[in-house]
C-alpha cells in the first residue's frame, strides 16, 4: 500500500522566491549603474588631466619663444602679436590660426600632440589654440584653451598666464 502522506519539512512558496529574485535583479541594476557611472568619470577625468597639460604645453611654448628673443637680443615679443594662433613642440613660433582645422591636434606614434592639417593621421579628438593679448609694451597675456569632446557633450579647460619683458 502506498502511503500519501503531507511532507511536513519547510519550503519556499513561490512568491517568495519571485521576491527574492526581484530583490537581487535591483541590486545587480544598481551594481551596473555605479560600474558605468565610474568608467565615465575616469574617462572624463583622463581627458581633463591631458587638457590640462596640453594647455600648460601651450603656454610654455610661448614663453620659449619669448626666451628665445630675449636670448637672440631681438624685442622680446616679436612674432606675439595680439590674435589666436597653433603651437607645437616643433614651432619654433606660434602660427596664426585662421580656421578652427589649424588648432585640431593629432597624435602621432610616439604619443607625441602636433597641429598638421594635411597629416593623415587621425585627430586625437583635442584642439588647442592660444590667444595672445599685449597688456602694454612689458606685459602679453598668454590664454591656452583646450576643446574636446566626448557622449555629444563639449568640454573645454583654459589656462592663462602673463609674460614679462624683464629686461
Amino acid at each position: 500500500m502506498i502511503n500519501f502522506r503531507h511532507n511536513s519539512r519547510p519550503a519556499f512558496t513561490l512568491m517568495e522566491v519571485i521576491v527574492v529574485l526581484f530583490v537581487v535583479s535591483v541590486g545587480l541594476v544598481s551594481l551596473l549603474g555605479l560600474i558605468v557611472q565610474n568608467i565615465q568619470s575616469q574617462v572624463y577625468n583622463r581627458n581633463n588631466l591631458i587638457a590640462y597639460q596640453l594647455a600648460q604645453e601651450g603656454i610654455e611654448l610661448v614663453r620659449k619663444t619669448r626666451d628665445s628673443n630675449w636670448r637672440a637680443a631681438t624685442s622680446t615679443f616679436s612674432g606675439l602679436a595680439d590674435g589666436r594662433y597653433y603651437m607645437d613642440y616643433a614651432d619654433s613660433a606660434p602660427q596664426v590660426a585662421l580656421s578652427d582645422d589649424d588648432v585640431i591636434l593629432k597624435q602621432d606614434e610616439d604619443g607625441f600632440y602636433f597641429h598638421d592639417a594635411a597629416s593623415p593621421e587621425p585627430a586625437s579628438g583635442f584642439s588647442r589654440e592660444i590667444l595672445l593679448t599685449a597688456l602694454d609694451e612689458h606685459s602679453l597675456k598668454v590664454e591656452a584653451d583646450v576643446f574636446w569632446s566626448e557622449h555629444q557633450r563639449a568640454y573645454s579647460y583654459s589656462l592663462e598666464t602673463i609674460l614679462y619683458d624683464w629686461r
